[in-house]
């Protein structure tokens, strides 16, 4: 029998390769800045701000790269309560079964993510500062849930992080609605 908690530790390696990319591009956008008056292919302008969206958002990733780097606490959690995803700079701490409706695979680019589809949304979008609760909300529009999680810097691959959170929440979702509907099917008997 399945154990009843699962845990799952951040990868050292996927964070150490994440931070160096994420530096690559910021230099990337540092050297655009500087080469955006000397080159003759796009306006200036234009180059300004592909520089300055690249140092910015790779900039946070790096920084996120480098707290996760000395973070001692597990990337994901899983257990007969729910899901602690420590793995993201979204994470939403425990998110418990009976919150989470249903679970889908989703798309960004060309990265899956599995997607956590909650019966009380707004209530996980307007958790954290400012800046997560933004991007929760972009989270929220675009693909109908603020919690999206992936093994980007999880010691999984993806395949094994969505087959432990679907087998828990079947069983334990599916556990909690029985307890729930199980008197009235049988008074009704």
């Amino acid at each position: 029998m399945e154990s009843e908690q699962c845990v799952v530790p951040l990868s050292r390696t996927k964070i150490i390769l994440l931070f160096l990319g994420s530096t690559a591009f910021v230099i990337a956008g540092i050297w655009l800045w500087r080469i955006a008056e000397q080159q003759s292919h796009y306006e200036p302008l234009y180059v300004h701000i592909v520089a300055v969206m690249s140092v910015a958002f790779f900039g946070l990733c790096g920084l996120f790269a480098l707290t996760k780097l000395f973070d001692r606490r597990p990337g994901l959690i899983v257990d007969s309560l729910g899901i602690v995803d420590n793995s993201s700079g979204l994470s939403a701490g425990r998110i418990p079964w009976r919150e989470i409706r249903s679970l889908r695979v989703s798309r960004v680019r060309n990265q899956r993510v599995l997607t956590l589809e909650l019966e009380d949304p707004i209530k996980y979008v307007n958790k954290g500062n400012l800046l997560k609760r933004k991007m929760n909300a972009v989270n929220l529009k675009y693909f109908g849930s603020p919690i999206q999680t992936s093994a980007n810097a999880l010691r999984v691959n993806f395949d094994q992080l969505v087959d432990v959170i679907a087998r828990f929440h079947g069983r334990h979702q599916g556990r909690l609605t029985r307890r729930c509907s199980g008197p009235a099917n049988s008074a009704g008997r």
